[in-house]
């Protein structure tokens, strides 16, 4: 087993968590080694870089020339584990000291249990446990809380499917992921996001594993851009937004010039949509195409336009009943469209333009294994970590 801890201007909180994590390996005689990324934090750090190697022979030190954030540095590991360390699983830990060894070490047993039964699996060390040892519960940063909560609602409008803790750095990797993590595009923060959109459409298993918060006051060391990061990470949703605004702004110029022609207004809906309906199919499939695999031109044609006949027979239907309500047209558009738009967004990113990934199939050294699994996690609260997972189907 690797741990991979990528670092940018660390603290001693690495060099106190390499400590935790030597002693209990050493205590157990376990095959575990750390890898640290150095993500070009200069010279200024290398004393703690220096120290944190100096602990023990299963501490190595890769150093990457410039800073290019966490995505590229996780990359760089995967590509050094891959060449240097081949069948062997990957864990993923911050060096900011909010991952503790136990959870750490946890979250390997269970991703060396899925290697060993054959599957190829991605396990999430999620944050639901409060610390006995704290003097009071852990308590995330307004920034972070927030951020979680967007995220945890954007991932399963895209995809279907629940993950408590979508910002979680410890993460495991059976190894024939390996060739598939050094695919996934992105070099910061957003690195990881896109990760998870893109597991979902695979046959990996998503496993979550409950660990401990653990946060520091302000959560000093995190290196997130909230704006810059942000934007990368909700890129594909923003963008839908902005085309969905532009369609719902030529649809509603549309709508109110046939109306004003004297048309009724369910064949007005029609003819206002189907003109903006092609612009926005263009300008979509680039925008919600995250790099992976995508169906033909052709394919997302035919899914859109079945898309488009059904949400434009429920727009004009919506429209039809609420302007025979009594409400204004145009009130009745807003409503309408602010209803139909997130149906539309998850339908396209998960149907009209996303496509299942066949990857895997050529990585797995025994594809007979490969079970399709839902996110593992459980109705309510997560297990504590020493119970490790609940699978649900």
């Amino acid at each position: 087993m690797i741990i991979l801890i990528p670092a940018y201007r660390p603290d001693e909180s690495l060099v106190e968590l390499c400590k935790k994590l030597i002693s209990r390996v050493s205590s157990s005689q376990s095959r575990i080694e750390i890898l640290i990324v150095d993500d070009g934090s200069g010279e200024k750090y290398s004393p703690i870089f220096r120290v944190a190697e100096a602990l023990s022979y299963r501490v190595r030190i890769l150093t990457l020339a410039e800073n290019s954030g966490k995505g590229a540095a996780l990359r760089a590991g995967f590509i050094w584990c891959r060449e240097n360390r081949a069948g062997q699983c990957v864990i993923t830990a911050d060096a900011d000291g909010q991952h503790l060894a136990a959870d750490i070490l946890a979250v390997g047993v269970a991703t060396e249990l899925r290697a060993q039964q054959g599957l190829s699996a991605m396990v999430l060390g999620v944050r639901t446990v409060d610390d006995p040892l704290a003097p009071e519960p852990a308590r995330a940063p307004l920034r972070s809380r927030w951020g979680n909560a967007i995220s945890v609602a954007f991932f399963r409008l895209a995809t279907g499917q629940k993950v408590i803790d979508t910002q979680t750095g410890l993460r495991g990797f059976t190894p024939e992921l390996l060739p598939w993590l050094d695919m996934i595009p992105g070099n910061r923060y957003d690195y990881e996001f896109t990760m998870l959109l893109r597991a979902t459409r695979t046959d990996m298993l998503i496993e979550q594993v409950a660990i401990t918060k653990v946060y520091e006051p302000g959560n000093p060391t995190s290196h997130f851009r909230p704006v810059r990061d942000s934007l990368k990470i909700y890129a594909p949703l923003l963008g839908f937004l902005a085309t969905s605004l532009a369609g719902f702004a030529i649809d509603t110029v549309a709508l109110l010039s046939f109306v004003a022609l004297g048309i009724h207004v369910i064949p007005a809906v029609i003819c206002a949509r189907l003109v903006s309906a092609l612009c926005n199919f263009a300008l979509n499939r680039v925008i919600l195409h995250d790099g992976g695999a995508a169906p033909a031109t052709r394919t997302s044609l035919v899914r859109y336009g079945v898309l488009a006949a059904g949400i434009l027979a429920t727009n004009a239907g919506l429209m039809e009943l609420l302007t025979w309500a009594g409400l204004p047209l145009i009130v009745a558009k807003v409503l309408v469209e602010a209803t139909l738009v997130p149906l539309s967004f998850a339908a396209q990113k998960r149907w009209v333009f996303g496509e299942r990934e066949t990857a895997l199939e050529t990585l797995r050294p025994d594809a007979s294994f490969a079970t399709r699994a839902p996110v593992a996690a459980s109705q309510g609260e997560l297990p504590p970590a020493r119970r490790r997972r609940e699978l649900v189907g």
